[in-house]
């Protein structure tokens, strides 16, 4: 049970030790910060593996779950956090050689940006969540502005801006909770919360939303993400594509299906307004991406599209919902963590992320630019790669709980990225360019790429595998009462 604290002490140990081993054991800052990160996986993986098993509860210093911190894994966390944790740990390994200056600030504020997102995954308190909600946006800013030009404070101070009104609304719903139901334990917070009024629970269920999906940018709430990604570095957009937007995601999730439960989300018609919000997402951000001349700011588009896809199956309160947004969910942090690292490569030769530029790169950045193509076909969700399957599911499920538009729209928004990703592509391939021989690419850049592209065709080649692995996810969702008895308990 101490193993669930240390996947959070452990990257904050590392993150504050950096600057003494920097100042004594300057030689071997880099193998420190990989060691520290393979020890993390490895304990990640242990204790996600028992958490699928079991579900893992421990409550630190012995307390009361009602007084105490209570820190919970069930089978949907556990897969979170390994997803998160393995991107991290290939983001860290890319960003070795990736980062040039400011190293020590950027390794604090990426471990600082782990620990707060594993915080806020595996937290049964409402207030804790928070507090990593914060640890995670303060380090986000920091690394969105790390790059210290002109474009990339004013991408991060909208990004700041935002993020601080949307920490305000999660702060005013988490008081009202409190004075409403005398806890901010998640569990006993949803046995109390039968007891308050319908307009104060809708006013609480508005400002989750709004806060919480101003940070996974839902239309209209988007506008930061590709300012901030046009110019942040790669490694940033991959672990806040990847890492951040997803735990606010997940954190709306946990809370909406254990505070209100399914028959909230239908009675009140949330059901509908979350699939259509969802559906809305997903077409504007496609005709957005399909506008753009930047690689970057294309890929910031299509990572919002896919957060409607996501929210609009979760809302569905269904079990093959929750399997299908969870499959969707893993895939598209493997697919687009693939497209940043192999865009970080282009861009770490060419200087620039234009799509215009990229002429010719499938031949002199061979391994990097199959990786962007078998990441694109996936993510664009044709046959046989994962994203097929997982945007499949997700058709399926839609069309199941009566909503024929929505999916009708899923496959416009599928042939709307087919074209902008065809688009790098043809770039790529279209004929080659011998001035551009001198290109190359490292092991720790390529190797990190290739693996993550390796697990899309893995996934691609065992279809039935991720969904089997995940068909447990409803139990602590839909059922809340196995999660309520599981935090409560002593």
């Amino acid at each position: 049970m101490v193993r669930v604290i240390w996947l959070i002490i452990l990257p904050l140990l590392t993150a504050f030790s950096l600057g003494l081993i920097k100042l004594y054991f300057k030689r071997y800052f880099n193998s420190i910060i990989i060691i520290s990160s393979t020890a993390h996986i490895i304990l990640t993986f242990i204790v996600a593996n028992q958490a699928i098993k079991e579900p893992l509860v421990y409550n630190i210093g012995n307390w009361s779950p009602l007084l105490g911190i209570t820190l919970v894994i069930d089978a949907f966390s556990a897969l979170f956090i390994l997803a998160i944790v393995a991107l991290s740990y290939l983001v860290t390994l890319y960003s070795i050689n990736y980062i040039k200056r400011d190293k020590i600030k950027y390794h604090t504020l990426s471990l600082l940006l782990l620990a707060g997102a594993i915080g806020i995954v595996i937290t049964g308190d409402l207030f804790n969540l928070y507090v990593f909600f914060e640890i995670v946006s303060i380090s986000s800013y920091a690394l969105a502005a790390i790059n210290k030009d002109t474009e990339s404070f004013e991408g991060s101070f909208k990004y700041l801006i935002l993020g601080s009104i949307s920490g305000v609304f999660i702060l005013l719903a988490i008081i009202l909770i409190y004075q409403s139901t005398g806890t901010l334990n998640l569990a006993q917070a949803a046995v109390n919360f039968k007891e308050v009024g319908s307009s104060l629970k809708i006013t609480i269920l508005i400002l989750y939303l709004i806060g919480f999906s101003s940070k996974f940018a839902l239309v209209p709430l988007h506008s930061w993400l590709a300012d901030v990604y046009t110019k942040a570095s790669v490694t940033f957009n991959a672990l806040s594509s990847g890492i951040v937007i997803k735990t606010s995601l997940y954190a709306l999730i946990r809370i909406i299906y254990i505070l209100f439960g399914v028959e909230f989300i239908i009675d009140i018609g949330l059901q509908d307004i979350l699939v259509y919000w969802g559906t809305l997402t997903f077409i504007v951000a496609h005709l957005l991406a399909y506008q753009q001349t930047g690689l970057r700011r294309l890929l910031g588009y299509s990572s919002i599209a896919h957060m409607g896809y996501i929210i609009m199956v979760f809302a569905l309160g269904s079990k093959g919902g929750i399997i299908a947004g969870g499959y969707h969910l893993t895939n598209h942090i493997i697919m687009k963590g693939t497209l940043f690292l192999a865009t970080g490569i282009f861009i770490y030769n060419l200087k620039d992320d234009k799509i215009s530029k990229l002429t010719g790169l499938g031949r002199t950045l061979p391994y990097s630019s199959l990786a962007f193509a078998l990441a694109a076909f996936a993510i664009i969700g044709l046959p046989p790669f994962n994203g097929f399957v997982s945007k499949w599911l997700i058709i399926q499920q839609v069309l199941e709980s009566n909503y024929s538009i929505p999916a009708f729209l899923i496959l416009v928004g599928s042939l709307l990225s087919l074209i902008y990703y065809l688009k790098v592509i043809k770039e790529l391939y279209y004929k080659f360019n011998d001035e551009k021989m001198m290109f190359k690419e490292s092991l720790m850049l390529k190797l990190p790429t290739l693996t993550l592209s390796i697990l899309c065709l893995v996934l691609s080649l065992l279809p039935s595998f991720a969904p089997k692995l995940i068909e447990t996810l409803p139990k602590f969702l839909i059922n809340r009462g196995n999660y309520i008895n599981l935090l409560l308990r002593r």
